[in-house]
């Protein structure tokens, strides 16, 4: 036992320390448990409160929440849900109709785009890519189109990333210091690209190869060994078959522009030279509900429509029809490897030979609907579509819906056919008896009911244009909301000045909560000092909205 003389310690009794005990394990793990069991009652007492749920921060947590999934998922889904097919096609209704979408102008976004570098140019090219991947997913998820064909311009400058120059073909006036640092490798890559936005969807036939201006070139400074490239990847320029009772032509049109060089303009003419020769199909029936299938039509020439990416000729100021956005026609001019039309002689050559009574282009990026007028054939229409990307200068990108019915059972219609039309359906033993059978067996109440009329008379194609999302209007909409929720903030934070002075870093008021298992409390910030509170407390409150929000928005993105 120590004694202690004058000289013993004095303690203080209020002093936490001199009743401190060294803790056990148990009582370690008993305090953790302790305070666990306080952070979760805590946090339920907080955001099970009426009063945390009505604040403003929570109300701007919903409101933003709502508004980013109408921007990046409602209003696209509603966008295709209004295109249905069934909801602008006009045939019979027991009609099945080859549905085909066209796709015009995606110019994926690259150096030559813009002449802005770095986070500007980065951007950019995200949300256009973005903006692509959803219009393909869902243009095959929502619309399940038959087969999909691309109307050219896939790269913006696919024709400028070349491993050697071409002496021959000048150079862009406006090439940028960068771009000599760039040759097949860019390409290559921005085809890998192509290939993330654009996968081949399973069991739809799509057809990449009708190149572009901004693929080639255009007439004499169309590149032979970027076609040649271009060609290896996406296909023949210059192609034709037959889908949905129709004969398709792809036609290259920006080379047989090309007059000075044969090497260049020789293949395209000889394919189309060789067209001369129709196709010779058997109509295939678009009636699969028949009782019994109609008689073979024989083989005859189908209605043709031709693809082509510079629009043909037509005479200035001539009206494009009220789907355009800018302007009341495609005015004609031409520029560096560039043509806004066809030649009138060029023109005039195709139609004849590929006697196209249907004809789909792209290039002016905006809608236009017109006819030619061409000898026997008479009318022919023309639609110019838009392009499907919201960069390229239109507010309302779009792709063009082809809705195709040439029912095979038509074609047995002749004059010289007993009955006339009734001649088009398939008939029953008693129904032919009754049309064409002995003058004392003929019955016109036993006739087969009259075959359908095809929507337009001698028409076999509907079309519509798809629109797409606005996308600027989109970010309009954020960059609006943005400002009003920054007032809003300024406005409640202002009103609770003397709340938020005592508590500044938490966005709503402190909850002390109950007592832990040493009977301490939650300590509250310290009290705000000097002028900086206001701008601490709005960036408190923004950042606990924006916390959340653009968790889910950055989910959205990943995830679709």
């Amino acid at each position: 036992m120590m004694l202690y003389a004058n000289n013993a310690p004095s303690h203080d009794i209020t002093s936490p320390h001199l009743y401190h005990r060294s803790r056990t394990t148990s009582t370690l793990r008993s305090s953790s448990t302790s305070r666990l069991h306080s952070f979760l009652a805590t946090a339920y007492s907080r955001y099970s409160s009426r009063r945390y749920w009505l604040s403003l921060t929570s109300l701007l947590r919903l409101f933003w929440l709502l508004l980013v999934f109408w921007g990046e998922r409602y209003i696209w889904t509603s966008t295709f849900s209004s295109c249905a097919w069934e909801s602008w096609e006009q045939w019979p209704t027991d009609a099945t109709p080859h549905r085909v979408a066209l796709v015009a102008d995606p110019q994926l976004v690259d150096i030559h785009t813009y002449s802005r570098r770095g986070l500007s140019l980065a951007a950019t090219i995200f949300y256009t890519d973005k903006y692509l991947s959803r219009t393909w997913s869902l243009l095959h998820s929502e619309l399940m189109p038959t087969e999909t064909y691309f109307l050219g311009d896939l790269f913006d400058g696919g024709r400028e990333w070349v491993s050697v120059e071409d002496p021959v073909v000048r150079k862009d006036p406006n090439a940028k210091k960068d771009w000599k640092w760039h040759g097949n490798e860019y390409w290559m890559s921005e085809l890998a690209r192509w290939e993330k936005i654009f996968p081949p969807p399973a069991g739809v036939r799509v057809k990449t190869g009708l190149p572009g201006n901004h693929d080639l070139g255009f007439g004499a400074g169309v590149k032979l060994g970027v076609r040649e490239r271009f060609a290896a990847f996406f296909g023949a320029g210059n192609e034709r078959w037959e889908s949905g009772n129709h004969t398709w032509v792809m036609v290259d049109g920006v080379s047989l522009s090309n007059e000075q060089d044969e090497a260049v303009h020789g293949p395209p003419r000889e394919f189309l030279e060789g067209l001369e020769t129709p196709m010779q199909k058997s109509l295939l029936s678009q009636y699969p509900n028949l009782a019994s299938p109609p008689p073979s039509p024989g083989k005859q020439q189908q209605p043709t429509i031709l693809l082509t990416h510079v629009p043909l000729w037509r005479d200035k100021d001539t009206d494009c029809g009220p789907l355009r956005e800018k302007g009341r026609s495609i005015p004609i001019w031409q520029g560096y490897q560039y043509q806004n039309v066809l030649t009138p002689q060029l023109s005039t050559e195709i139609l004849k030979r590929t006697n196209a009574r249907y004809v789909f282009s792209g290039d002016d990026h905006d809608a236009c609907t017109v006819e030619h007028m061409y000898g026997p054939l008479g009318k022919v229409r023309e639609w110019t579509v838009k392009s499907v990307s919201w960069t390229m200068g239109v507010r309302r990108p779009a792709f063009e819906m082809v809705s195709l019915w040439n029912p095979a059972r038509a074609a047995l219609a002749s004059p010289d056919t007993p009955g006339g039309d009734a001649a088009k359906v398939s008939e029953t033993p008693e129904e032919l008896t009754a049309r064409a059978g002995p003058a004392e067996e003929r019955n016109t109440e036993h006739l087969a009911p009259p075959p359908p009329t095809v929507h337009g008379g001698e028409d076999t194609l509907q079309a519509h244009l798809c629109f797409l999302p606005d996308q600027i209007y989109i970010f309009l909409v954020y960059a609006v909301c943005g400002v009003m929720t920054v007032l809003a903030v300024c406005v409640d934070v202002w009103w609770r000045r003397d709340e938020v002075k005592g508590n500044v870093g938490v966005a709503l008021p402190m909850w002390k909560g109950i007592p832990d298992a040493e009977g301490k409390y939650w300590k509250p910030n310290r009290r705000a000092k000097g002028r900086w509170w206001f701008l601490k407390g709005v960036g408190a409150e923004m950042g606990a909205v924006a916390g959340v929000v653009l968790g889910f928005y950055g989910v959205l993105l990943w995830w679709w």
